[in-house]
């Protein structure tokens, strides 16, 4: 350990010129996704960190962008601390980055209480990060989904997940109602952290004193950034987004919290398409386990979209923050891409091949009745009206008069 500690400070020198460190620590707070350590400056502290497999490193890139983007002005708006980028060095066959490293604790997201202090400052947090301009995403090459972009790159998700077959019949059937409704699906789109967990909060005093993990700021739902508000329960939930609505300025809506609740759940989806993906039955009979809680659930719920959560039980919430995360396995440019090919073959018609014109005795089949003298001297392909032989007057119905139908006569 020691040895890989040090070797992680000669990478921080190097990708920082002139960097002078004083002292140097192992960090264990990123899991086996990354190698990292924490030089001690004489004004300040760094964290390097070289990721250990091919999704850190994507993580990793996406995020670098995501702090290049929020430029000083950007960064001003914001009431807590987000990392900067120093400097990166090669690691091999990949890469070592150093940031600042930011102070603060860490919590659980089932340990908050409606009444609890910190509850505003998430609000706050939130709000500001939605309010940011759209300008700080373009700017910086970020990836911008319309409401109609969203929907379908959830339809996709419910779609591998049915297409998996462990997917109940009664959460697919749940899942498409809330994908079908279009006042749902009716939001304004706007700056989002995109990858927001109780675990990218730092906080200090009951506030929030830093976010972590940039790799997911775009311009999207914002629905996606409260979702895992649910870990702790619906009162939560609602603690904080009355909150966050008077911050924000744009009013409770049950549309917001149909989605968080709907993005929440399909946790659990993720969960299953891990398992099967890497071919883990343990993970798959897990998802599994969730499903079937789920469908005992919404066997007793009628809940209508959108005025409420799918679910809408804290116990159903409980079960869904037993959900671990799981880091998508596509990055998001080529989850965008994937979208882009859906929209491409969907309606390009130079994609969609004509219909190879059937012989006449193809057509007819083998019980097929043989050709009347009307029509065995129709061409191939001729359409039905051309191979009518009568006046189509001779063809038309009467119209029925009082007197034809029953007890009519005693009308």
């Amino acid at each position: 350990m020691a040895t890989l500690t040090l070797t992680l400070a000669a990478l921080a020198t190097s990708a920082v010129p002139g960097l002078v460190a004083v002292a140097v620590r192992p960090h264990h707070a990123s899991g086996d996704e990354y190698a990292t350590a924490i030089l001690t400056t004489p004004d300040d502290e760094i964290i390097v960190s070289v990721p250990r497999t091919q999704q850190a490193e994507i993580t990793q890139s996406a995020s670098a962008l995501g702090m290049a983007a929020l430029t000083d002005g950007a960064r001003a708006e914001l009431p807590f601390e987000a990392p900067r980028s120093l400097g990166m060095t090669r690691a091999g066959d990949t890469r070592a980055v150093a940031t600042t490293f930011l102070q603060g604790a860490r919590f659980e997201a089932s340990e908050l209480q409606p009444d609890a202090i910190l509850i505003d400052s998430i609000a706050e947090s939130l709000a500001a990060i939605h309010a940011l301009p759209r300008a700080v995403a373009q700017q910086g090459g970020l990836l911008e989904r319309t409401a109609r972009d969203q929907r379908l790159l959830v339809t996709r998700l419910v779609d591998r997940a049915q297409a998996s077959r462990y997917l109940p019949e009664t959460v697919h059937a749940r899942w498409t109602e809330v994908l079908e409704s279009a006042e749902l699906w009716d939001f304004e789109p706007r700056i989002v952290h995109g990858t927001m967990t109780a675990e990218a909060l730092l906080v200090d005093d009951d506030r929030v004193v830093g976010v972590l993990d940039w790799s997911g700021l775009s311009i999207g739902d914002p629905a996606s950034d409260v979702a895992w508000l649910f870990e702790a329960g619906d009162d939560v939930f609602d603690a904080v987004m009355s909150r966050y609505a008077r911050r924000s300025g744009t009013g409770e809506s049950a549309s917001l919290r149909s989605r968080a609740a709907f993005y929440h759940e399909l946790e659990i989806a993720k969960w299953l398409l891990h398992g099967v993906d890497t071919h883990d039955t343990e993970v798959i009979d897990d998802a599994v386990g969730m499903l079937d809680r789920m469908v005992d659930r919404l066997s007793l719920l009628a809940v209508p979209v959108p005025s409420r959560d799918p679910i809408g039980e804290e116990a159903a919430m409980e079960m869904l923050g037993q959900t671990p995360d799981i880091a998508d396995r596509l990055s998001e440019t080529a989850a965008f891409e994937a979208l882009d090919e859906d929209r491409m073959f969907g309606f390009d018609t130079d994609f969609i091949e004509p219909l190879p014109e059937e012989e006449p005795d193809q057509a007819a089949g083998a019980d097929a009745p043989a050709a009347t003298p009307d029509t065995a001297g129709a061409a191939p392909g001729a359409t039905a009206d051309a191979q009518l032989t009568e006046p189509i007057e001779d063809l038309l119905t009467e119209p029925i008069h009082d007197e034809d139908l029953p007890g009519g006569s005693a009308r």
